[in-house]
């Protein structure tokens, strides 16, 4: 009987403590990423607390490393909120991806949410990298295969195939 109002009680506290817990939209990151005002790759330089209509909030200063969506680039202040369990906890200069919505007052939001994976954001929405180079490259190979063709003619010379005609 004790067994089972230990139990019980168990269960009750873990109901409990999972009543407090933030609740983010368990939907695919390309439709969060299609959801959200700006899709960054950064790291978060410096940290202040601060205060929005009487609320308190984390203040969190982020370098971008790379813009995935939207046009939040070079330094941006993000606000999270602060004492709630949707806060914005994360570790300084260390990658982080974010995707952040924009407030009324043009400020970016973000909460425990808008965190994930650098590489996961970058993989669904970044730009495909080297494009010019890949095309370059390309293209000079394309030059030497035609510059070989152009030398064969000119020579005349032409491969014995056995049961080729003229053979």
């Amino acid at each position: 009987m004790v067994v089972v109002l230990i139990a019980a009680a168990a269960v009750g506290f873990v109901a409990i403590a999972d009543a407090g817990a933030c609740v983010c939209v368990d939907a695919p990151l390309s439709k969060r990423l299609d959801d959200a005002d700006a899709a960054i790759v950064g790291r978060v330089v410096a940290e202040r607390s601060g205060e929005s209509k009487g609320e308190p909030q984390r203040l969190l200063t982020v370098e971008v490393d790379q813009q995935v969506k939207g046009n939040a680039d070079g330094t941006i202040v993000v606000r999270s909120p602060s004492g709630s369990d949707c806060d914005l906890l994360v570790a300084r200069d260390e990658p982080i991806g974010l995707l952040l919505t924009r407030a009324p007052d043009d400020a970016w939001l973000g909460t425990a949410c808008s965190v994930v994976a650098p590489g996961q954001l970058v993989a669904e929405g970044g730009e495909p990298r080297g494009g010019v180079i890949k095309v370059g490259i390309g293209l000079v190979i394309l030059g030497l295969v035609i510059l070989w063709a152009l030398r064969r003619l000119r020579r005349g010379a032409r491969p014995e195939l056995p049961g080729a005609p003229g053979s």
